[in-house]
């Protein structure tokens, strides 16, 4: 009788908690929770400012650190929220989604991102969940993946989503599949025909990963959601019932990207991961030219306070704004962005190789991905259908903005293939000009020479008339 009971109330339970996740919704309900959802998110964007799109705001969420001086940096913030509105830091950098907009100053903070083809960012989640796992399948770090994420580190990527959820999951697998290799005495090294993404004896294979249901719930169109703010770490009321219900009924997917697509055009700017350089150089034209619009200096608010802080800036000097301009370039940033963007795939390289040799003879590449069946990327693809529509509209958008960049270099050349033509004008005008001077010049010293001359000849035709006539005179 009591196991009956007990069976029975953890049937409930799970009915419940499956009810709660929206599984168990009628679609008619869902559809009014995520409408409700949806009208609650628009009627918040219609009250920010028109120009958030096209002005620069004070504080700036989600961009490569270099733009800014460290100081200007606020806390890291990627594993929770460190901004203080007191600190007057300009640069916020986190692994959240778009509802952490409801933690800051909405009015004066604009946002930037990236967005990547849903093929390409599963396979990258899968390449990093192995990869850092694979650092604590040996003896040594086997059993601190807990401790690290109990500790008070700064940021680990044990503690930063949705790496915190899927990396001790993946070290786990990696464990038992070591346990049964060690049980069953299989090779540690790789078999004949053996496939980097297809090693079931070593690591989960990736046609397996991507119907695990961590991986639906936190990587499968992570980028719309991530957009829309109802990820798995979202700040949303109700989050997680809005997500399941989008999730168990594919036809309410629309509202969410209407709502994704509402908040991406008000973002100052959105690149691509696959033309990372052309993102960089046109987001740098857009950050340069309305810094030099502001005549506002970049400066260091190193232990000031708000109102020193605001002296300065309306303080500064013509001379620390013109070296600011000179200083804050677009090649000046693009030159920092490479520089330190080849230093980061090195070390990201480095990291990879030395997590993998030592526990996995596998090895992760975009030549090893070629290897995937054709099958497997279609499969991905129907399962990040809501990305795939998002991020087509964004290749849309970007193609825009980029063709304001090259238009705008366009015209820079114009201008300065123009200036130097004025120039060239303006040294043959010159050179014109010295000659005809010469020319008068000469003209002028010869008439003198001619002169000089006929009067040397009526002073020689004197001279001799005058020898000739004394010459005739008779001697007396």
């Amino acid at each position: 009788m009591r196991l009956s009971t007990f069976l029975l109330l953890l049937c409930a339970i799970f009915i419940l908690q499956d009810r709660a996740f929206g599984g168990q919704y009628t679609s008619e309900e869902c559809s009014a929770i995520v409408k409700r959802w949806e009208g609650h998110a628009i009627s918040q964007l219609s009250e920010l400012s028109e120009d958030r799109h096209t002005e620069l705001k004070e504080l700036l969420y989600f961009l490569h650190r270099n733009l800014y001086p460290r100081e200007q940096l606020c806390n890291d913030s990627y594993d929770k929220l460190r901004f203080n509105a007191k600190s007057h830091c300009r640069l916020l950098v986190s692994h959240d989604d778009y509802s952490i907009l409801s933690t800051l100053p909405v009015r004066s903070t604009s946002i930037v991102t990236n967005l990547r083809h849903p093929v390409d960012r599963v396979f990258s989640a899968y390449e990093f969940t192995v990869e850092v796992a694979a650092r604590f399948v040996r003896p040594t770090l086997r059993g601190k993946v807990d401790s690290l994420k109990a500790s008070k580190m700064a940021s680990s990527t044990l503690m930063i989503w949705p790496w915190s959820i899927l990396v001790p999951w993946m070290r786990d697998d990696l464990y038992e599949r070591g346990k049964h290799r060690i049980s069953s005495a299989q090779e540690k090294t790789s078999p004949e025909g053996f496939s980097n993404y297809n090693a079931s004896s070593f690591v989960m294979p990736f046609h397996e990963f991507i119907h695990q249901h961590l991986v639906a719930d936190n990587i499968h169109n992570g980028e719309a959601f991530q957009i829309a703010g109802l990820t798995s770490n979202s700040y949303t009321k109700g989050a997680e019932k809005i997500r399941r219900c989008i999730v168990h009924h594919p036809h309410l997917g629309a509202h969410l990207l209407n709502v994704a697509k509402m908040k991406l055009d008000k973002l100052i700017f959105v690149g691509l991961t696959e033309k990372h350089e052309d993102s960089a150089k046109a987001f740098a034209h857009i950050f340069v030219r309305q810094i030099h619009a502001r005549e506002e200096p970049i400066i260091s608010t190193t232990e000031r306070s708000p109102s020193a802080v605001s002296e300065v800036r309306n303080s500064a000097s013509d001379n620390a704004t013109g070296f600011a301009k000179q200083a804050l370039t677009v090649d000046g940033l693009i030159r920092t962005y490479e520089k330190c963007s080849g230093r980061l795939q090195s070390i990201q390289a480095e990291h990879r190789i030395v997590s993998l040799k030592h526990s996995l003879p596998i090895s992760f590449s975009k030549e090893a991905r070629l290897g995937v069946p054709e099958q497997i990327l279609e499969e991905i693809k129907k399962l990040n259908a809501l990305d795939l529509d998002l991020f087509e509209y964004v290749q849309h958008r970007f193609r825009q903005q980029l063709s304001v960049y090259n238009s705008s270099q366009n015209n820079i050349s114009q201008q300065h293939a123009t200036r130097n033509l004025t120039t060239e004008i303006n040294i043959i005008k010159g050179q014109i000009m010295i000659n005809e001077g010469l020319q008068r010049g000469f003209g002028y010293t010869k008439l003198v020479l001619i002169s000089v001359l006929y009067l040397m000849a009526i002073g020689v035709v004197v001279s001799i008339g005058k020898f000739v006539l004394s010459a005739r005179r008779p001697a007396r």
